[in-house]
């Protein structure tokens, strides 16, 4: 009896994934702010909670450790990384990233951000011919802004991260810059400047949603389940109700 008991254990133990039995390292922007962000010390957001939250009824043991979101495209190529959350999906990051599309982690609008008193129309990219338009780096703002940006339509000035971008906006290097409106107007009330700048009426982009990635490069085993499980979870926590109440404590829109 007692090695039946053992075979059988032997064959479970067998069974059981490559990937439960180590600890997934995940990346997030450490400039995004509510979505993620550093807060004494520690990753912490929308995103990194509402992954926790899925990593958890999934099952899996993960890490998330928050980075510049330079480092964290480089890592996702690289194989550094297991995964990242959360990236906007275009045919350039699809060579790299496995995209967990079945279930967005968060939907982005994107929008222009200007000095009050600044009178900028913006019907269209041609109404910006002439005006320097900042962005951070690493951000896609969609095919729109990137041939409008080729046609010369307007100037465009990289940034490394969003502070510096209103730095620039208010040092008159830049005429306005995209952003995140969530992201955005959350730096901005803690900086004290949502009476300073505004943003102009049209979107760049309206509802874009932005995945859950796992690296193409990384040495994980079993991505397709680990993904599987991964969208599960997200589901279940749009649909009882988790993913608002956890995205509330951020932002009361939810």
């Amino acid at each position: 009896m007692k090695r039946i008991l053992l075979s059988c254990l032997l064959v479970l133990v067998a069974v059981v994934p490559a990937w439960a039995e180590e600890s997934l390292l995940f990346l997030t922007d450490q400039d995004f702010a509510p979505y993620s962000m550093i807060v004494a010390g520690q990753p912490s957001g929308i995103d990194v909670d509402v992954l926790n939250e899925a990593a958890k009824r999934s099952g899996l043991d993960l890490t998330i450790k928050a980075v510049p979101l330079k480092s964290m495209l480089d890592a996702i190529r690289n194989g550094s990384c297991d995964g990242a959350v959360s990236l906007f999906r275009s045919p350039d990051r699809e060579q790299f990233a496995l995209f967990m599309e079945a279930v967005p982690v968060h939907l982005s609008d994107y929008v222009l951000f200007t000095k009050v008193g600044n009178r900028i129309p913006f019907a269209e990219y041609q109404d910006l011919k002439g005006k320097v338009i900042g962005y951070v780096g690493g951000v896609d703002l969609g095919p729109d802004f990137e041939a409008a940006r080729k046609q010369g339509d307007m100037l465009v000035k990289e940034y490394r991260d969003l502070r510096d971008m209103v730095a620039g906006l208010l040092g008159g290097e830049i005429d306005a810059f995209a952003g995140n409106i969530d992201v955005t107007y959350y730096r901005l009330k803690d900086m004290g400047l949502t009476s300073t700048i505004v943003y102009l009426p049209r979107k760049i982009l309206t509802g874009k949603p932005s995945y859950a990635v796992l690296s193409r490069a990384s040495a994980l085993k079993g991505k397709d389940t680990v993904a599987q499980k991964l969208e599960k979870a997200l589901d279940d926590m749009h649909k009882d109700g988790t993913y608002n109440t956890l995205a509330r404590h951020y932002l009361i829109r939810f």
